[in-house]
């Protein structure tokens, strides 16, 4: 026997071990699925496993471990019962490829319009969760989340946060690219290949879509027409790629909050996120935020949008670090909220990645 053979039983033994263990996972988290009782999704649980494993071997890429457990995890949580999470559709989207980031391929994903569409799933019990987009790095805020986030019944709350790369293809039906006269994307996916299309094709009319997945689906069999889109929505819609990552920015990233009425855990490297106005006063919103400064609490986030039927007021939106739990935290929160008109702790939540 040579060496190699010898490398590949050891290889083919360890195969077996590995199955072995994965099928003995599977039946102790069906044991457990019998003993639960509500909720099976456990953010905190899943990022400090994740934690623990890097750790535990460093020299394995990052994200190729996490992309391995995420399915383990995701395939143990369906045994136990089925997750049904809402994002915005239809299939091809960037929510759905941030829904299965978020909570693996052993998911019925629900696709719906826009973010409104998503909290109205949870209400009506059509889903479990709901993956929105928060905010991109080059478009910054997504609005229509917080909007609908506002508005939303007060038990939903965040309770995860996942990042997902943006690479924007350019999708066509059998046609060239200096054959295109007209581009089709999200308004969000247009700004964000701006500079290219400028430049690439500067006669091009861009016209806007309800998502990039629609998008895609509507240029089928359209020459002399592209969509802005992912690759999985090209794939799926049969187009050719006639030009790849034709984002603006190299590093275009979109952050999604995983939502749902389940009570979250605590966690010390937690992110929290706030909602709150203040009375139409001056000096009132720095009265609002001063208790962060002394606490000395990071903000990673703080947003405005116009309060509903009250002209030139607003809702402020706050990200920053910390777990409500906290001690310091808790304290910090009770001061904002009696300085506040209105006041809702969206969620505390650890950042999957």
């Amino acid at each position: 026997m040579t060496e190699i053979e010898k490398l590949r039983r050891e290889i083919d033994s360890i195969d077996e071990e590995i199955a072995k263990s994965l099928r003995r996972r599977i039946e102790v988290a069906q044991a457990m699925g019998r003993m639960k009782e509500g909720a099976i999704y456990d953010p905190v649980r899943e990022f400090a496993l994740m934690e623990r494993l890097r750790n535990l071997c460093p020299d394995i890429d990052a994200k190729a471990l996490d992309a391995i457990y995420r399915e383990v995890i995701s395939l143990c949580r369906a045994v136990q019962r089925q997750l049904r999470a809402a994002c915005m559709g239809p299939a091809g989207s960037f929510s759905q490829e941030a829904t299965v980031k978020a909570l693996g391929s052993h998911v019925d994903v629900v696709f719906v319009d826009g973010p409104q569409g998503v909290f109205d799933a949870i209400v009506r019990e059509r889903a479990d969760l709901g993956v929105v987009p928060v905010e991109n790095t080059t478009e910054g805020t997504v609005y229509a989340s917080l909007d609908a986030f506002s508005t939303a019944p007060q038990d939903i709350r965040i309770l995860s946060e996942v990042r997902l790369p943006i690479a924007h293809m350019l999708a066509t039906w059998q046609t060239s690219i200096d054959e295109v006269d007209e581009v089709h994307s999200h308004p969000q996916a247009l700004a964000q290949c701006r500079l290219w299309l400028g430049t690439n094709l500067p006669r091009a009319r861009q016209i806007p879509a309800s998502s990039t997945s629609a998008a895609a689906a509507s240029v089928k069999g359209q020459r002399g027409k592209a969509a802005i889109c992912s690759r999985l929505a090209a794939e799926i819609h049969g187009l050719d790629i006639a030009m790849e990552h034709i984002e603006d920015q190299p590093h275009n990233t979109t952050r999604f909050w995983v939502v749902g009425r389940q009570p979250n855990k605590p966690f010390p490297r937690n992110k929290t996120s706030i909602l709150f106005n203040v009375p139409h006063k001056p000096g009132t919103l720095f009265e609002a935020l001063e208790p962060f400064y002394e606490a000395r609490l990071n903000l990673t986030l703080i947003q405005s949008r116009p309060l509903p039927g009250n002209p030139f007021e607003y809702n402020f939106f706050v990200d920053f670090e910390g777990d409500a739990s906290d001690e310091v935290v808790a304290k910090t929160l009770e001061k904002i909220k009696s300085r506040s008109a209105r006041f809702r702790l969206l969620g505390s939540y650890p950042c999957l990645g």
